[in-house]
């Protein structure tokens, strides 16, 4: 259990120090559960960028595992999730390799064969800030969805010639999912696109 707030943690360092350990506390004090790192993770293997290290002050933290407004935490719920529905590989973006090392960790914890990740690179604006809707990134324009899907296509590493350029959607989705290598990913965890922000 753990009473320390953000800020407190912020003050001591940026990460939580085991402050509440040994408080006895309970969840009806209003507190967040933790989980003893018993099993710190600081690098692992992704299946395209090989080898990839976790500051070790973040993978030595106890982190929360049940928020103090009841929910269960993030990591907690995906690894829970993915075990019950037997997934043995996770492709995500790259701004979510830090958290692997917790979830490796509670694969560990909990006794269970942690799965394969592959993260892909993140697509970011002219400010590094990656292009999504948390960010305000326009929107597809889904009256015209082709030059978008196309862009994005060559942002995951396909060559795309004009004769499959001109082909309908559904046979240039078809022609990249036969054509689909993990070699061709960019090796780079960031990248500023080949395509404005307008295009997604």
């Amino acid at each position: 259990m753990c009473e320390c707030t953000r800020k407190q943690i912020k003050a001591a360092g940026g990460f939580y120090q085991g402050t509440c350990r040994d408080k006895q506390l309970t969840t009806a004090d209003g507190c967040a559960v933790r989980l003893t790192m018993d099993y710190p993770v600081s690098s692992f293997i992704d299946e395209k960028h090989g080898p990839l290290d976790i500051p070790e002050q973040l993978a030595q933290e106890d982190f929360i595992i049940k928020r103090r407004d009841g929910l269960f935490a993030y990591n907690l719920a995906v690894v829970l999730d993915d075990i019950y529905q037997g997934v043995t590989e996770v492709v995500r973006g790259a701004d979510l390799i830090e958290p692997t090392g917790r979830q490796i960790s509670l694969y560990k914890t909990l006794g269970v064969e942690p799965v394969t990740y592959l993260h892909l690179p993140l697509a970011i604006d002219d400010n590094g800030n990656k292009l999504s809707k948390q960010n305000h990134a326009t929107a597809i324009d889904l009256d015209n969805p082709k030059p978008t899907l196309l862009n994005a296509m060559r942002f995951l590493g396909f060559d795309v010639q004009t004769e499959i350029a001109t082909k309908e959607i559904a046979d240039i989705i078809q022609w990249g999912v036969e054509n689909w290598r993990l070699s061709q990913l960019p090796k780079q965890l960031k990248i500023k696109p080949p395509f404005s922000n307008d295009a997604l």
